[in-house]
């Protein structure tokens, strides 16, 4: 098991967030120029489609269709880590993010932080050269330089305190740990050793996660549109494997000294960012963003 499968699943996510990008300024929730560098072929003319209106909406009601929730799900959990990251850098003198498990997500360079912030992203070494040659091939900083260490691991035959140096736990550094997408498509053993790895930071330390309700991986037609995304994934050879029930996480996390801090589902964050608007959205209920501190 990779940290994060280079697999169709970071390819969609991109494809959302593309989406979402290219909605009317006055409406987007985000903006993320480097999520459509990401896109195969086959996905790269929804997206130039995407930039008309009417065809974004479309596509925005088509994607609903069969995958329901996935997108307002995407862009509203995007939104809420991309303000909860500010807000920590500014209310906590965070000055160092770790980004575990990247991805394609692209925060180091998009985000426009008030002080310089150390970003370290972390990922299995042949996806992490595929993003950073494809970073390299298709785009230019203009000046603005964001401060990036890339770390390859590859979570199944290495141990992180032993490939990821202890630089990055110098007193001087006020860390804040990003997982976002990733504990639902570990083994339980590898999502748990990354809260180990997470509460050997100093305390204070944040961390803001994605998970998904343990409820979901078993009964996924309790909930709306779980099961076409089981379906979705499984032909795609890829599975969700870890979840965490929503009612035992402060305990959970308790158990790797941190204290819960934030633990909204997806209703509650689309309200937050679609308004009104959220009360006809559906589908994703089972998905939950959660913030904590190492005690």
């Amino acid at each position: 098991m990779n940290l994060v499968p280079a697999g169709k699943a970071a390819t969609y996510l991109a494809l959302l967030r593309a989406i979402e990008s290219n909605r009317p300024e006055n409406k987007r929730l985000f903006y993320d120029p480097f999520a459509k560098l990401f896109l195969p072929s086959s996905l790269r003319l929804v997206e130039k489609l995407s930039h008309v209106p009417f065809l974004n909406s479309f596509i925005a009601w088509f994607i609903d269709r069969n995958w329901k929730g996935a997108l307002t799900c995407c862009s509203a959990r995007t939104r809420l880590v991309d303000v909860m990251i500010e807000n920590t850098i500014h209310d906590e003198g965070v000055n160092q993010v770790i980004v575990f498990g990247a991805g394609y997500d692209s925060r180091a360079l998009r985000l426009k932080t008030k002080k310089r912030i150390q970003f370290v992203e972390i990922d299995h070494p042949s996806f992490q050269a595929e993003k950073r040659e494809i970073l390299d091939r298709n785009w230019r900083r203009n000046g603005r330089e964001a401060m990036v260490n890339y770390v390859p691991v590859d979570f199944e035959t290495q141990d992180l305190d032993n490939v990821i140096t202890q630089i990055f736990q110098q007193g001087h550094y006020k860390t804040m740990f990003v997982w976002e997408g990733v504990t639902n498509n570990l083994t339980a053993p590898f999502a748990t050793r990354a809260f180990d790895y997470f509460k050997s930071f100093r305390p204070g330390t944040i961390i803001v996660f994605t998970y998904v309700d343990k409820e979901m991986l078993d009964k996924p037609e309790k909930f709306t549109g779980a099961v076409s995304v089981t379906k979705l994934l499984r032909r795609n050879n890829e599975f969700w494997n870890f979840g965490i029930d929503p009612a035992g996480i402060k305990e959970f996390l308790a158990s790797y000294n941190m204290e819960l801090l934030y633990n909204l589902d997806t209703p509650a964050f689309r309200r937050m960012y679609f308004g009104d608007d959220a009360a006809d959205m559906k589908g994703y209920e089972f998905y939950r963003v959660a913030m904590a501190r190492v005690r």
